[in-house]
């Protein structure tokens, strides 16, 4: 399998290492906005433009960046290669995902969202259930948050509403509940709870959803922060990509 990583933060880097040193996987290209060092990992794969023959030859593309380049390059890395979305928020727009996730289909492709922060997600997103609620609290420490809250000195309730709300005030911050919320019951009737406590060093993240049966899944963590993601996350989407070349995923749309 050939792959494709955009960006080269601490995920990207992270997966770069991965295929490097995984028998079967082979790295197609790093898409960053400046040129790769000779310090860096495979630099000779380093590429500032996305092309369409570039894209030809990658059979899986890794968006590791931002979610502005879902909606820059979604479309067209579709038409070529299966796409693994970290920032789940280039996935909110309806219209936009949408469109995504007909160009996937017309072409055989997929849309995969990795687990990253969000255990459970393979109970969560089985094909079998129905799910009649949803919650999702995130608490961080304000450094952890972008942009950062007004009143970093004292805890609060920065969002308390549906996902759709909180993913355009901080894109950055809430993967795992837009995530959360398209396994379950939807971005405007999943409630998102998201607070800033200076008192925290680490960060909690719980979830509960009720199924039509009555049944309920509940799940709560803890992680320290690497700047606005968990410090698991580098290996949890490692772990999605291994899960992915052979064969099996969680969340995805195609």
């Amino acid at each position: 399998m050939r792959i494709g990583i955009i960006g080269r933060g601490a995920i990207g880097t992270g997966l770069i290492d991965r295929i490097l040193t995984t028998d079967g996987l082979d790295l197609s290209f790093v898409l960053t906005r400046r040129p790769a060092t000779t310090a860096e990992r495979s630099p000779e794969a380093s590429v500032t433009h996305l092309t369409d023959d570039l894209l030809a030859t990658t059979d899986l593309v890794i968006e590791a960046a931002h979610p502005d380049v879902v909606a820059r390059h979604g479309a067209r890395i579709l038409e070529h290669a299966d796409l693994m979305v970290v920032s789940a928020g280039g996935l909110v727009d309806d219209a936009r995902r949408e469109q995504l996730v007909a160009t996937a289909r017309r072409h055989g492709r997929r849309i995969i969202l990795p687990y990253g922060a969000l255990a459970g997600l393979d109970a969560l997103a089985g094909r079998s259930h129905t799910w009649r609620s949803a919650s999702i609290t995130f608490v961080k420490p304000p450094q952890a948050f972008d942009p950062p809250p007004a009143d970093r000195r004292s805890a609060s309730v920065l969002y308390d509403g549906p996902v759709r709300g909180v993913a355009a005030k901080y894109p950055r911050n809430v993967n795992a509940m837009v995530t959360f919320a398209l396994a379950t019951t939807g971005l405007d009737d999943t409630r998102a709870v998201l607070i800033s406590d200076p008192a925290r060093t680490d960060a909690s993240l719980e979830f509960e959803a009720t199924g039509e049966d009555g049944g309920t899944l509940r799940v709560a963590k803890h992680q320290p922060m690497i700047g606005v993601s968990g410090s698991e996350m580098p290996d949890a989407i490692a772990h999605s990509l291994m899960r992915c070349a052979g064969g099996g995923v969680g969340l995805w749309f195609g």
